[in-house]
């Protein structure tokens, strides 16, 4: 192997040991800590390892085609010794400024959407059934005043209103009514 190839091999390795470092901090950020054994959490920790030995293994096809030697080894747990000892504080404290950034746009948006979106149709779908209480409230009292009222003062004209007994059940008021109609006749 040339030189320049391992040198650029123990190179990406060291970035690599960095980038695992980082990895797994962000990891450990956003996974619980669980003192209990948990299938969920086991095939995740699982599935982040696989994520990862593809990620370094696809670097180091692109370095030198995927020869592994010990070198390799040593850059990589190189690079982790260098991220833990002068990255990790940087790091830590960038993700949670990351963090705090993105729930606070997320805050924003979610208030922005409410102001914008959902109120404004609260407020048009209110309005909406207001009108169409009024609507209904004058096309009700247009058949009260028309249509109900001259019906109930006929009716108390004639003298059947005040036939009908209050509390009387509608059978009774009904046959009340038939005789009334028949005895007139």
């Amino acid at each position: 192997m040339v030189l320049t190839v391992q040198f650029y091999t123990m190179l990406s390795m060291a970035a690599m040991g960095i980038w695992l470092g980082a990895a797994i901090d962000t990891y450990s950020r956003f996974t619980l800590e669980r003192h209990y054994f948990n299938l969920k959490t086991a095939l995740i920790d699982l599935l982040f390892w696989l994520l990862q030995a593809l990620i370094v293994f696809f670097v180091l096809f692109k370095a030198n085609l995927g020869e592994v030697r010990i070198y390799v080894f040593m850059a990589i747990l190189c690079g982790y010794a260098g991220y833990q000892a002068l990255l990790k504080g940087i790091y830590v404290q960038l993700l949670e400024r990351a963090i705090r950034f993105i729930k606070a746009l997320y805050r924003f948006i979610v208030m922005l959407i409410n102001v914008l979106l959902y109120q404004p149709i609260k407020w048009i779908l209110r309005l909406l059934r207001r009108f169409a209480m009024i609507i209904v409230l004058a096309i009700w009292s247009v058949f009260f005043y028309l249509i109900v009222k001259p019906c109930y003062w006929l009716l108390r004209f004639v003298g059947i209103v005040s036939m009908i007994k209050k509390g009387q059940p509608i059978v009774e008021k009904i046959k009340d009514l038939y005789k009334l109609m028949v005895k007139r006749d």
